[in-house]
């Protein structure tokens, strides 16, 4: 029976040496600087949206604010279909943002990635070196733009931006901030151990050869989602492209919390729902050993209601979890300017195992969540 019980703290033992290699690469990260040359690339903004009428506005002052040569960047607005009157919102920019109707060049029937049709032609109506995405729910400071562009010009064939959530209150959203937190360390790190593993759409450049050179979204266009992490897989097989984090403070995107926990679970279930089509092992060992740690604790926690050898090591497991993650979580809210997030960290780490093996047992089960009135497939 003791034995048994060690598995939990045998498991928290090997999370605890992983998320101590991800901190040595993201220190890593935050040492490495790049030196750009002194010509900015060209770049074309692409913004796929589909019923953000009340984002879109916002999203687009943000952009044609940017301190980059106007002559040497565009904008380029794609609407998916909205039914709530958003493309209005871009219309009224005029020239200075170029709005186009994925209806006026609908992809054939049958198709259920429309956001990666309508990156893909958002992308075929520029000429520009680089290509930056973002949601339409994001807020881009004064020289976020520039600092991507550095990245090109410093040598860097793909650059993942950094995204957290938009300073809020309650558990809800701070939950959310410090798994978003989560996922920028890990991103950063992986990329920087040169296993590319996690992209964000709303902060992803690559250079428009590149895409190209990969095919574009094919192979991966029968899936709905993944417009992001699972082209940077497409970029992390090809040798001879350098990927790369930004981890400047003034290049921070962010993006607003969805309103509540069943728009989180939801959410939630659609990230993990393409983890059978990621081809990245850091990915698949991240998901596993997180998965298993959290399974462990729990389950000795239930058994330790019948014997305690199983409550001394759940809890022993979970403390280990809990002083890793913080100090991670520390440093990358620390960093971005976003410490208050870790005042909800104890409330968050209590219910993360809960959270992280229910979506991951649903997934397994089958579950699904749509998007924006579209069914999941």
């Amino acid at each position: 029976m003791r034995w048994l019980a060690a598995g939990p703290l045998v498991l928290s033992t090997l999370y605890l040496l992983w998320q101590c290699y991800n901190y040595q690469h993201w220190l890593g990260t935050l040492a490495r600087k790049l030196i750009p040359t002194a010509k900015l690339p060209t770049v074309a903004v692409v913004v796929p949206f589909r019923n953000e009428a009340a984002h879109l506005p916002q999203l687009v002052a943000d952009l044609l604010a940017q301190d980059y040569p106007a002559d040497r960047y565009e904008l380029i607005l794609v609407d998916d279909f909205s039914t709530d009157g958003g493309a209005a919102g871009a219309v009224k920019f005029g020239e200075r943002a170029r709005l186009i109707r994925l209806a006026d060049f609908p992809p054939p029937p049958g198709t259920v990635a429309f956001k990666k049709a309508a990156l893909t032609l958002g992308i075929s109506r520029t000429t520009a070196e680089v290509i930056v995405t973002t949601d339409a729910d994001c807020r881009w400071p004064p020289r976020a733009l520039r600092r991507v562009a550095e990245a090109f010009s410093g040598g860097a064939d793909v650059v993942l931006g950094p995204v957290l959530i938009t300073p809020s209150t309650g558990l809800c959203a701070n939950f959310q901030a410090l798994d978003l937190a989560g996922f920028q360390l890990f991103t950063a790190a992986t990329a920087t151990a040169g296993t590319p593993a996690l992209a964000n759409g709303a902060h992803f450049a690559f250079r428009r050869d590149s895409f190209y050179g990969v095919g574009g979204y094919a192979g991966v266009d029968h899936l709905p989602s993944g417009d992001d992490v699972l082209l940077l897989h497409k970029f992390a097989a090809e040798e001879n492209l350098r990927i790369v984090y930004s981890a400047e403070v003034d290049g921070l995107v962010t993006t607003a919390p969805v309103a509540d926990w069943r728009a989180v679970w939801r959410q939630r279930i659609r990230w993990a729902g393409k983890a059978g089509n990621y081809q990245s092992p850091a990915l698949s060992v991240a998901q596993v050993l997180a998965f298993l740690t959290s399974a462990g604790i729990l389950g000795a926690l239930v058994l330790g209601i019948i014997y305690p050898v199983f409550l001394v090591s759940g809890l022993l497991a979970w403390g280990i979890k809990g002083v890793i993650d913080y100090i991670l979580l520390r440093s990358v809210c620390r960093h971005f300017g976003h410490g208050n997030a870790l005042r909800w960290y104890l409330p968050v780490q209590l219910i993360y195992p809960l959270y992280l093996v229910g979506v991951g047992t649903a997934v397994l089960l089958g579950a699904k969540a749509g998007w924006k009135g579209r069914r999941a497939t």
